[in-house]
């Protein structure tokens, strides 16, 4: 399981100087330019595996990390092949590039969940490349890749970086339209780039309208909605101290990822009647390994996140029933780890599922929580 993204704004540099070497400026070609891969400055170093250049060790240990040591043989075909100009090798290289952006993407939201911001950096930078050489500059497909780029400098605390992804893929979406989601995903960066500059009542206004596009791409209930309302309620939690708000978008966030997740879970069954939120579905979709349509089916990333999510909030109960030695505080409790026992099966973490849902088996409370986590244990002894 992964650890909490607090605190983990970078990482450690690990030499690889056989994976490196200086440049030779007598055999440089007249007229090059080597740019560093991460920050654009004059490159020192070039990579052995692949073509690429870097200012220090310290970008390409990054650099290579990152994204270079999944994609460095596929970059080395593509530079390879620069000069057919055959219309089916074009196609051909187009297709690789776009199954590469999929890859580099994904490998940038990865260390994003993790809160490794500074490995983030080179999938989301080379996913940017990646979709201009086979969208364009003025594409929409652009968005995604300067989302995450913000995304990864507000971790690493470079709001005025983040700004300027944020603005140009505000600026895009203005220009060419966008689907809710990535309208979505904007207005949440924007939510978080104001917090972090204390422009409160901004960033609540960002993140209502990061709900609003949220629910109108998944509904009210879904478990994509979940982070909308996460984000919301940690505004309420650390910037305006409003509890009462904090942990009505806390439970909201709760409910809905209960809700899915007991859909879901490999021991349910399709005659149960369902025990979450929405827990009916047509028997026409298509269903997934999970029991879920193919249409809600969620990424291990995904899932990632939302643990995280819930992890916070079970601490954050944890501590305010310290403070307080509320019940409702207790109750909460329970339905997070419960929560987190769900989101451990999901992710086929048997171990740590057991652990979980024992906790909330061994409550004396009367809680739809504890009945069904009991159950539950009896599937996994």
């Amino acid at each position: 399981m992964s650890q909490s993204p607090k605190g983990q704004h970078s990482v450690q540099y690990v030499p690889r100087s056989d994976l490196v070497l200086p440049i030779n400026q007598l055999s440089r070609p007249k007229g090059a330019k080597y740019d560093c891969e991460i920050c654009g400055k004059p490159g020192k170093l070039m990579a052995t595996e692949c073509p690429a250049y870097y200012c220090s060790y310290e970008h390409f240990d990054i650099d290579w990390r990152g994204i270079k040591s999944l994609i460095a043989q596929d970059l080395v075909y593509i530079k390879a092949d620069k000069g057919d100009q055959g219309e089916k090798k074009a196609e051909e290289l187009k297709a690789v590039k776009k199954e590469l952006l999929e890859l580099c993407t994904e490998t940038a939201q990865k260390f994003l969940v993790q809160g490794k911001y500074d490995l983030a950096v080179p999938g989301a930078l080379q996913g940017l490349k990646f979709a201009i050489e086979v969208y364009g500059s003025e594409s929409v497909e652009l968005v995604a890749s300067y989302l995450l780029l913000a995304e990864a400098n507000l971790g690493l605390r470079k709001l005025k970086v983040a700004e300027e992804f944020l603005s140009l893929a505000n600026w895009n979406l203005l220009k060419e339209g966008g689907e809710s989601k990535l309208m979505s995903h904007l207005q949440r960066n924007f939510g978080r780039l104001y917090a972090a500059q204390q422009r409160y009542q901004e960033s609540i206004q960002a993140f209502a309208v990061d709900i609003y596009y949220s629910c109108q791409e998944h509904g009210p209930d879904h478990v994509r909605t979940a982070p909308s309302y996460f984000h919301m309620g940690r505004v309420f939690q650390s910037y305006q101290k409003k509890q009462d708000r904090a942990e009505a978008f806390y439970s909201k966030v709760v409910s809905n990822v209960i809700g899915h997740f007991e859909k879901t879970s490999p021991t349910s069954s399709s005659s149960s009647g369902g025990g979450g939120a929405g827990a009916s579905s047509s028997s026409s979709q298509p269903v997934g390994e999970n029991g879920e349509s193919s249409v809600d089916q969620i990424t291990a990333v995904e899932a990632e996140e939302v643990f995280e999510i819930v992890k916070h909030i079970e601490d954050y109960r944890t501590k305010k029933q310290a403070e307080e030695s509320d019940a409702m505080w207790a109750k909460g409790i329970l339905e997070a780890q419960y929560c987190l026992g769900l989101l451990c099966l999901f992710m086929k973490d048997v171990n740590e599922a057991r652990n979980y849902l024992s906790m909330v088996a061994g409550s004396s409370l009367k809680l739809s929580c504890v009945v069904a986590a009991k159950d539950l244990v009896e599937t996994l002894v």
